[in-house]
């Protein structure tokens, strides 16, 4: 009996130090890659503006900078790198000439908002765990269907961010 017991001892202890020292299974290479936010954030409309901008060239766009509660609070705090949770997002719409606008000034100076709904969405959401391959923000486009973006675009979201690294790669600044 004594016998038996020990050789179950020893088999257990063997079989503890193959598992200890098996090496741990290693993520895949196509983990390491970046994983792409896929659905638009709920809510997203009632958010708090951060900032406005207008970009000219091929995209001449206007856009509304909004960000949840959690992203809020790290831009007014100064908080860097932001908060776990904190989602950027950017609704864009072609600018047109305001006709009505422009009759009262005399002149054409005035542009609005064109075509509704926005001509595109991005997010950029903040998971330092989910997005490490990317700085630890997911990113997201949708165009004015609610369709997310081909990742071949999405692609090109993180080395372009790099250029504000510093700013926890969010170029877009707040607006008290």
């Amino acid at each position: 009996m004594k016998r038996i017991t020990f050789l179950i001892v020893i088999t257990a202890l063997l079989a503890s130090a193959v598992g200890f020292t098996a090496p741990a299974s290693q993520p895949g290479d196509e983990e390491a890659e970046p994983i792409f936010v896929t659905k638009i954030p709920s809510g997203y409309r009632d958010w708090k503006l951060v900032s406005v901008a207008h970009e000219e060239g091929d995209l001449k766009d206007i856009r509304a900078i909004l960000g949840n509660d959690v992203a809020i609070k790290s831009y007014r705090d100064g908080k860097l790198p932001f908060s776990e949770g904190a989602i950027v997002g950017r609704i864009a719409w072609r600018h047109v000439p305001s006709e009505e606008n422009n009759k009262v000034f005399g002149r054409e100076q005035s542009f609005v908002a064109g075509e509704a709904p926005p001509w595109y969405l991005q997010f950029m959401v903040k998971d330092s765990k989910k997005y490490s391959a990317t700085g630890g923000w997911g990113y997201a486009q949708f165009d004015k269907d609610g369709n997310p973006g081909p990742e071949s675009d999405l692609k090109k979201c993180f080395p372009c961010h790099q250029a504000v690294k510093d700013r926890d790669f969010v170029f877009t600044r707040y607006t008290h």
